[in-house]
Order: C-alpha cells, then structure tokens, then sequence
C-alpha cells in the first residue's frame, strides 16, 4: 500500500469513528426524550395565540405524540410575562414553552426563565431569526400595516404612503394601539431614532384614538367606528377581507416586520415533552401546519401554502424586520410612546 492510500484510509477509518458516535447519540437521544415524555405526559404553554390558533396546532402535535397531552393557556404578551415572572419569583415553574414579544424579551430572558437549546431544526432558518445565544427562535414572521375601510375611504383617496394619514383630513378618522411601544421600535429600525420620534409627533397632530389589540382594532375598523388604523397585523385584515370585509392595506415603505419569539422554560416540568414540541414545531411539519392557520410567513424558508400566499402578497415590497437587539430600547420606546399619545 503506497503512502497515499494509506494515508486516505486513515482518513476514513477516522471519519467513520467520528460520525459513529454522533449518530448513535442522536437516535439514542431521541430515544430517551420519548420515554421520558411518556411518563411526564403533559405539556403546558402559555402563549399569545388565540385558541382556535393552537387548537389545531396542539392536536396535530398531539396526534403524532398521543401520549403527551397539552395544556395551553392565552393571554397578551405583558399578562404572560408577568405571570412568568410572578410565578418564579413564588418559586412556582408550572410552564414548558412559552412565547414573547419583542418589548418584553430581553426582560424574560434576563430573569433566567430561557433555557439555552440548539434547535436542530431551524439550521436553514436566517440568523435573524434565532437568537444568537440559542435562547429562542421565531414562531412566525408578522407585517403591521395601515389598514383602512373601503366604504369610508374612495380608493382615489386613499393612504399610499407613511406620510398621507399626516394629512389633516384624517385628524379624529385614525386609531391606533394603546400599547404601541414595540410600533415604536419598528420604525426606529426602519428610519432611526430621530425620524421615527418627528414622525409620531406629527401622528399625534391628527388625534388618533388609542384602542386595545390588533384584533378588536381590525374588527372596529371593518365596522367602520374609524376610516384608518395606523398599526394593524397584516394577516388579520386579509383573513377577514376573505370573508367580505371592506378592509384593504397599505403598501407602503417600508413594510414593517416583526417575530414573536418563542422559548424552552428553563426549569420545565416536563423537560422530555417540551423538547418533542419545540423540536415538532421548528419541523417544516409543524411550521407548515402553523403556518397555514395564521396565514403568516414562517422563518423556515421552505415553507410554502400560507406562508407563500403571504410572501406572494408583499412581492416587491421593501421589508424590515426589527432585530431583537432594538428590545434593549424597549424602555425608551415605552416613553415616547407614553408622552406623545398618552397626554
């Protein structure tokens, strides 16, 4: 045997007891997280999405997992922070998965309620996505837009850009989120501090009323008790102008994009399951069954049903994801927000 071929051998004999060892490690790992889910049998997440959101979602895990049995529990994103961080400081770690918004991240993070995990599946996902440090990944990706209600406004008048809804005509006409502090990070993403602080002084100059919630906000608007709402979930008012709302949006520039971040609890007690969910639901199997339902685009870049109606949609438009470092800024935001429209 010449020096080469020995050589080449070495290399694969030495490939081989590398790679043995991982992957017997891998089914033996998996192997392990499903016997101890079977005898935890029980998941509990506490999250933003309304139920009929998880419903479908939990059952489709639930299927593929029958021996696990989810328990979940919804409110905004503050109420299950708080809840969170009421239950740790009582010495209580009654959840396993959970989900935060932007404005309240770092602080959930902070208090040592994340549990640092490798998320195999989302490897393919853009780092923007993911936490550098592994503490969390993105659900889903959200657009906030200005939307408006077709009957009150002509199309030939009709908002085009951030600066229409400025103008005068539209003062007492616009609504817009009570809590809007991640909004404010949005557009400090998208134009930096100063533009975005001159651009809601000039807002507030058209009194816009504060209301509750992305959801009832939509409602309201396709009611018609406002013309505009500045600050709408992209995906809300396409599901009901599905079902004949006069609801349409603005395309303007930018599209304003955001993630709502999900997480391990860091003393789950049920550590096995939750790491068959969380494992489940970065799968492009659980994002295409999450995705399909919200109507939202997924960070796995391989999805497509919803997630690419959806892409399809904001085709040609200028996108801009907020990253999770602006959460850092989150109190700052908070009071802009506060002394601008909370006078």
């Amino acid at each position: 045997m010449n020096k080469v071929s020995r050589d080449l051998l070495i290399v694969q004999v030495a490939l081989v007891l590398l790679l043995s060892p991982i992957r017997v490690w891998g089914q033996d790992r998996d192997a392990k997280t499903i016997e101890g889910a079977k005898k935890e049998a029980k998941l509990v997440f506490w999250g933003t999405d309304q139920a009929r959101i998880m419903a479908p979602v939990l059952n489709a895990f639930q299927k593929k997992y029958p021996f696990v049995q989810p328990e979940y529990w919804r409110a905004g994103s503050e109420q299950v922070v708080e809840k969170e961080l009421s239950e740790a400081r009582a010495g209580r770690h009654n959840f396993d998965y959970s989900s935060v918004d932007i404005d309240t991240y770092l602080e959930t993070r902070k208090a040592g309620l994340m549990k640092k995990y490798d998320w195999p599946n989302t490897k393919r996902w853009d780092s923007k996505y993911k936490d550098p440090e592994g503490y969390a990944v993105a659900r889903n990706i959200l657009q906030t837009v200005i939307g408006y209600n077709t009957d009150l406004v002509p199309a030939a008048e009709a908002p085009k850009t951030w600066e229409d809804v400025l103008d005068p005509k539209w003062k007492g006409a616009l609504s817009q989120d009570k809590d809007g502090y991640d909004w404010v990070l949005m557009l400090w993403s998208a134009w930096g501090k100063e533009k975005a602080i001159s651009y809601l002084n000039r807002v507030a100059k058209n009194n816009p009323v504060l209301g509750e919630g992305s959801s009832s906000r939509t409602e309201m608007l396709a009611a018609g008790a406002f013309k505009i709402d500045l600050r709408l979930n992209l995906n809300q008012i396409r599901e009901r102008q599905k079902k004949g709302a006069p609801l349409q949006w603005v395309r303007s520039n930018p599209i304003l994009e955001k993630g709502t971040f999900m997480f391990i609890a860091a003393r789950a007690p049920h550590p096995n399951a939750v790491i068959l969910f969380a494992d489940w639901l970065t799968s492009p199997e659980g994002q295409q069954i999450y995705s399909d339902i919200k109507g939202q685009i997924s960070p796995d870049p391989t999805i497509k049903g919803g997630s690419a109606e959806m892409a399809e949609a904001l085709k040609g438009l200028n996108r801009v994801f907020v990253p999770l470092e602006m959460g850092k800024h989150t109190s700052e935001a908070e009071q802009i927000y506060k002394q601008i429209f909370w006078k």
